[in-house]
């Protein structure tokens, strides 16, 4: 034991110094992550959109109409940020972006309710903006269905009609509505839990790159593996050695923050999420090793890693659902471990599902991990060890 520790010793030594020289590189594995991890989750903190605003046109002018503005005003989702006098005004509104959609009241709105008849409010919104169209949507529609009741249950109650027999005319077929798994329908829950591991893999994979490519791009492939005895299996894995530290040790600082901090109980299989997280960093680990190993240049592994990482959340099936996309984007979403992580993580954190509904996704980032990995070893060995390797940008 202590001579297999002392033929490690030179290796991991000659990373832990380069580390400890260069602020940068080990703020990479440090307190960078974690700063923008933090200003990540300050973003959506919030939880849930409040206080969108929107504009009124109040043709009538009437109590009903000024009280279906107050409603909308009172609204957590809404604020009604002023009244327009005409559709142009209030178009000028939403391409200020001081308003997001506007309500139009008819004129003689109170009197056709009141005489028992329609009246029909116009809700126009920006569609580009789908996340507060959707939010608004809702509110608006909230307000102006319990408002259409009351007067519904009133004019019924003025005809002798009790209040449960007017509410089982008015609602002969009533919809009960349950959310599961984000009870609240907050942005924190939807979006940072996604949004932190697809901050983290792209962490994971420039870390990565940039440790093994410094060493060809510098010409320093023969003191690195000379201190590794001769063998890549030991110098490869000092190198990925504090990546993975750091980076696991990162991902269980967040599932600790939203599960104890934030309240976001790990609802099913806390091994299952466990052991998918260090598969996610294992799986982007072997990713940058082949990156590197197959272009044997920084620079272009690193272009590599801008093409992979950074849009893979928009193809992981959190914002756009993965069985709408074509068959060619499915793919793409498939190649990419990020996927199958926020599927497992999906699937055992807010769903609350045992053990066995992960396998699958488990299985897929571990065969990621071993077949990228594999690969980028053998790669790199065939092929860095050699001057026609070294110096390139």
């Amino acid at each position: 034991m202590t001579e297999a520790i002392n033929k490690e010793l030179p290796v991991l030594a000659r990373e832990w110094a380069r580390l400890r020289a260069d602020f940068w590189d080990l703020g990479m594995l440090s307190w960078i992550p974690v700063l923008l991890c933090g200003l990540l989750w300050w973003t959506f903190s919030a939880g849930i959109a409040r206080d969108l605003p929107i504009a009124v046109i109040d043709n009538d002018n009437s109590a009903l109409s000024r009280q279906l503005t107050r409603w909308l005003d009172a609204s957590p989702g809404i604020m009604v940020a002023g009244k327009a006098g005409a559709s142009d005004e209030a178009l000028a509104m939403l391409r200020e972006r001081s308003a997001f959609g506007y309500l139009v009241i008819p004129f003689d709105f109170e009197k056709e309710l009141t005489s028992g008849r329609q009246a029909t409010v116009q809700w126009l919104y920006n569609a580009q903006f789908s996340s507060h169209a959707g939010s608004l949507l809702r509110d608006v529609r909230t307000v102006s269905t319990t408002l259409s009741a009351g007067v519904e249950m009133t004019a019924r109650g003025k005809k002798g009609v009790s209040g449960v027999q007017a509410t089982a005319q008015f609602e002969p077929v009533r919809t009960q509505l349950n959310s599961l798994y984000n009870e609240n329908i907050s942005y924190e829950a939807f979006l940072t839990l996604a949004l932190m591991p697809s901050m983290l893999q792209i962490f994971i994979v420039i870390a990565v790159v940039t440790t093994v490519g410094r060493e060809l791009r510098d010409g320093t492939v023969p003191q690195w593996l000379a201190s590794a005895n001769g063998s890549w299996p030991r110098a490869v894995g000092a190198k990925l050695l504090f990546p993975l530290m750091a980076y696991v040790a990162l991902a269980l600082l967040y599932l600790l923050f939203f599960s104890l901090v934030r309240g976001w109980a790990v609802a099913g299989s806390l091994t299952g999420l466990l052991l998918g997280m260090l598969l996610l960093v294992l799986a982007y680990c072997g990713l940058g090793l082949l990156l590197v190993a197959a272009t044997l240049s920084l620079r272009l592994s690193l272009s590599g890693t801008a093409f992979i990482t950074a849009p893979a959340f928009a193809y992981a099936g959190q914002a756009f659902p993965l069985m709408a996309m074509p068959p060619v984007a499915r793919a793409w979403a498939q190649a990419l471990p990020l996927t199958h992580y926020l599927e497992v993580q999906t699937t055992y954190w807010l769903a609350g599902a045992p053990w066995r509904y992960g396998v699958t996704q488990l299985l897929i980032l571990a065969g990621f991990a071993i077949g990228c990995g594999a690969l980028g070893m053998l790669l790199l060995a065939r092929r860095a060890n050699v001057p026609a390797a070294w110096g390139r940008t």
